[in-house]
This record gives C-alpha cells, structure tokens and sequence, in this order.
C-alpha cells in the first residue's frame, strides 16, 4: 500500500485507496484527546472528496455544538438515524439499514468506540462499521486513542478515571489509513478554557484532572506513534511482499494460557499489542487436559478460565480450546500448522531448579519449536 507525504497530513490518500480496493476501505481520523479536531478534518476531507466527484453522506456525525463543526456538517447528505425508545427518552444512532440501502462511496461515522443503545442491530459502533465495510462501502471515522483496550487500562490507572468505551486494537489493522489529528498540548488546553470543547463550567475541573500536561503528554505520544508505526508497517509489508520473504508477513502471535494463570489479563493484553504492532493474527489457546474438563475442574477456576477467554474476544483474539494430555507437544502443533512467529507466556511459577528437576511447558516449548520467538511476560502487578 502507497503512501505519501506526512501522515499528519496525509489527507488526499483515501480518494486512492477508495479506487483501489474491492472491499470497503476503512480511514480512522486518530486524536488523543476531545477538542483536537477529529470530526472537523473528517468533515473538511468529506467536502473535498464531495468537490472531487465522490459520492460522499453522514452516517452519523456529532458536532458537539461547536460552530466550526457545524458549519462543515452544510452542503453534506445526511442519512437519517435509527430512532430508539428507552424509559425515559428518545435515542438516536447509526442506521446500519439505511446505510447499506442508499450505498454512497463513503460515509462519515463519527465515535468509533461509541456503545449503542439498547435495541440496536450491534453491541458496539464498530461492529456497525464492520457490516457497513462488508457491503463494499468506504467508511471515515473517528477515535481517541484511549479508547484503543490495551491504552485504556494505562490511561485508567494514571488518571483514575475510567474508560468504558473500548475497541480492541486489532481494529487499527482493518483500517487502510489512519491519520493523526495533532495540536499543541497548550492549545489543547486553551480551546478547553475558552468553552471550545466542553461547557465552560466544567473547563477547570477538566484541566485540574483529565486534561494535565502529563496526561496528554502520554495521550498524544500513544497516538502519534500509533498512526507512525502503522504506516511504518505498510510499507514494510509492502516491500515483504514483493518479495520472497511475503509469507513471513503474517506470522501469527500464540498467548498460551492455562486454567489458572496469574493475572492473565496482562498477557493477554501485552500480546494483543504485539499482534497489533506486528498486523498480525493473534491466537489465544488453552490446552485442556483430562483433568481439567468441564466436569472435573473447580468451579472457581471454570469462572476465572471463561472471564479470561472472555477478555481474548473483547480484545480480538481468536479464542482455540485443544483437548490434549502433552500441552508443550500441543502448543508446537498448533504454532506449526498456524505460522506462528512469536509465542507468548506467563512468567513460570516454578524456579528455575524446579523447571529443570521436574519440567515445564515453557522449556519444553523452547525446546521443540524452531523459528519462533518467545517472549515470557512478567503478570506482576495489576491488571
């Protein structure tokens, strides 16, 4: 895939990846924080498209109240919205239906991470989006970088405020371009003050708590290096695969879990990143011994094993159950026949003079596969 230019800017791109694909072509306005201008330069870039001859509609478009916004939402299609009832009031969302019925090129679907409301076709706004790609429609939306599900958690713990909105990060590898919406912290924070984001009432319990310096120091450095080494990636990709070393490409990542790993949700989540980074396949497996079916395993460790299995598809990782008694043999198996290139493991309870004396899964593993890298993640601390 071609790119050009400065990926802060890379804005004309879309109208070629539109051309080229067969299947809808994905493009993520990334930002780090509200106020930064996603929606506004999703706008600006539907009214050079529409200039360019492209058939362009709102989906569903937020604009916040904010004038400038507003004024780019004139002289767009927009599509009406889904009407839902709750107990108490009226709501709107994306109408995946009518989407799909009038079949633009593309359409515009602001908050990616958005949770619908109760009624809807879909859980998530992504899925909406998904199904919308599906039927050969181009789609361009938006999305904060905290709202990515491994960025999430640190963000949670360095603000104590809680993210409930969350994408797997898998999503980004679905998007043919993601383009970073950067603006100085400072001017951030100004827009902030002078009532350009939120009401101006609440502006300074914001700027004292979510919106620091240091908070959008992390925010910002996350997304610019995301949409960096997203583009880095394609264009490596692009090079492998003009060559013989293609294959190597998709080199799959496999977390091995067991029925009671210590604080799974951080292996889980640092490979989820690793599959992210690499825009790989990302496999989660569990070899289930005799001793450790249905029937015979504790209840306590049965719920902790589902909620573990649960998160890998939250974060968009492929769930694999193996009935097996050998789990090193039946973790080399499966890496074999899925390409795997990087497995991922818990740090070993064992010492490293029980693992010897007695064995161990990870150094058997070690042992018996070739070619692939493994890498032992330490679960110490939170998840």
């Amino acid at each position: 895939m071609k790119f050009r230019g400065n990926f802060l800017t890379a804005n004309t791109d879309f109208q070629e990846l539109i051309e080229r694909q067969k299947k809808g072509s994905l493009k993520i306005y990334l930002g780090y924080a509200a106020g930064v201008g996603k929606t506004f330069s999703m706008l600006s870039e539907a009214h050079r498209l529409k200039k360019a001859g492209l058939d362009v509609v709102i989906g569903y478009v937020e604009p916040h109240n904010r004038p400038e916004t507003w004024d780019l939402v004139k002289g767009l299609e927009i599509l009406p919205r889904k009407q839902l009832n709750s107990v108490s009031k009226k709501l709107e969302e994306l109408d995946v239906d009518a989407v799909v019925k009038r079949r633009p090129q593309v359409v515009l679907i602001d908050e990616l991470a958005h949770t619908n409301a109760a009624g809807s076709k879909n859980e998530k706004r992504y899925q909406d989006v998904f199904d919308i790609l599906d039927h050969q429609i181009n789609v361009i939306t938006t999305l904060n970088i905290q709202h990515l599900e491994t960025v999430a958690q640190k963000v949670e713990a360095l603000t104590n405020t809680p993210v409930k909105e969350r994408v797997p990060d898998n999503i980004l590898q679905r998007a043919g371009q993601i383009v970073a919406v950067d603006v100085a912290i400072e001017e951030l924070r100004e827009r902030l003050r002078i009532g350009k984001i939120y009401d101006k009432a609440k502006a300074e319990t914001a700027l004292t708590h979510f919106f620091t310096h240091q908070n959008l120091s992390l925010l910002r450095q996350s997304a610019l290096r995301e949409a960096a080494g997203d583009q880095i990636r394609r264009i490596d990709e692009e090079l492998l695969f003009k060559g013989q070393a293609g294959a190597q490409s998709q080199e799959a990542v496999m977390i091995s879990l067991s029925s009671d790993p210590t604080n799974a949700a951080i292996l889980l989540r640092k490979g989820a990143k690793l599959a992210a980074q690499l825009s790989s396949k990302c496999y989660a497996i569990y070899i289930q011994t005799k001793m450790e079916s249905p029937t015979r395993i504790d209840s306590t460790l049965q719920r902790k094993l589902q909620n573990n299995l649960k998160l890998a598809k939250t974060l968009g990782i492929e769930v694999v159950i193996v009935p097996a008694e050998d789990i090193s043999a039946a973790l080399v198996n499966f890496a074999l026949d899925h390409n795997v290139g990087h497995a991922v493991f818990g740090k070993s309870r064992l010492s490293p003079l029980q693992a010897r004396l007695f064995g161990s899964v990870l150094l058997n593993f070690i042992h018996d596969s070739v070619g692939i890298d493994v890498h032992i993640v330490s679960t110490l601390g939170s998840t």
